[in-house]
């Protein structure tokens, strides 16, 4: 397999608006786009319909990385992250054409693990995975049904 540059980080944060203000006022990052979380509703996440990914999420597009600052809102993979851990780099989309079936199966193979984050539309079609090499290599990488 071959990755490439790092694509995106996602930051889990304990308060979106404080951080945004750092990240655009002082970092000089910005404008980020704001999301409320709303399109993961009514997907399947690990195998089940409900309220989906309970976050507050901003996300900005550079001319080649992305920077996506999470608040969770309610239960999730990314409370679960801030109560362990605190706020930090969550997961990373490292550049690739290697297919999502072939980087989950490689996560699979090194970590013996199941991806930590599945979702999907309820027919079944892939949106974002998660493969975990966090014990491993201290990495969540994520991934999408098209190659970055």
């Amino acid at each position: 397999m071959k990755f490439g540059k790092i694509f995106h980080l996602g930051v889990v944060v304990r308060e979106l608006d404080a951080a945004l203000r750092i990240y655009e006022e002082e970092l000089g990052y910005g404008p980020f786009e704001r999301d409320n979380g709303a399109f993961f509703d009514d997907k399947m996440v690990n195998g089940k319909i409900g309220p989906g990914l309970p976050m507050k999420s901003a996300i900005y597009h550079a001319d080649d990385y992305e920077i996506e600052l999470i608040e969770p809102t309610g239960p999730s993979i990314y409370m679960d992250y801030l109560q362990r851990n605190g706020p930090g780099v969550h997961h990373v989309v490292l550049k690739t054409k290697e297919s999502y079936q072939d980087v989950l199966s490689m996560a699979e193979r090194v970590s013996g693990r199941k991806p930590r984050l599945d979702v999907r539309f309820p027919n079944g079609t892939p949106i974002v995975f998660y493969a975990d090499l966090e014990e491993e290599a201290g990495l969540l990488l994520e991934i999408g049904p098209e190659p970055v």
